[in-house]
């Protein structure tokens, strides 16, 4: 299932989280099951070590900020698009 790709990742960028953002606020993770292959500046150069490094499989690429941003898409806001379940 493509919700389970990515949990072990997202579960270890959790567990690590305060010491990233001690040390890596702002840059970009890359991390691959439960290692931490890198961080970076850009998105792209994060991206581009991963697929060097591992090739086109399920990696997970994440800045680290203390809070989530928010995505607000204007299309569902003013209900021109409806979500169905």
């Amino acid at each position: 299932m493509a919700d389970d790709a990515l949990r072990e990742e997202l579960a270890y960028f959790e567990e690590q989280k305060p010491e990233l953002l001690k040390h890596h606020l702002g840059q970009f993770v890359l991390i691959k099951g439960r290692e931490l292959l890198g961080t970076f500046t850009k998105l792209e150069e994060a991206y581009a070590e991963g697929v060097r490094r591992l090739g086109n499989v399920p990696m997970l690429i994440k800045q680290v900020v203390p809070e989530e941003p928010v995505h607000h898409v204007p299309a569902f806001t003013h209900g021109l698009l409806r979500a169905h379940p």
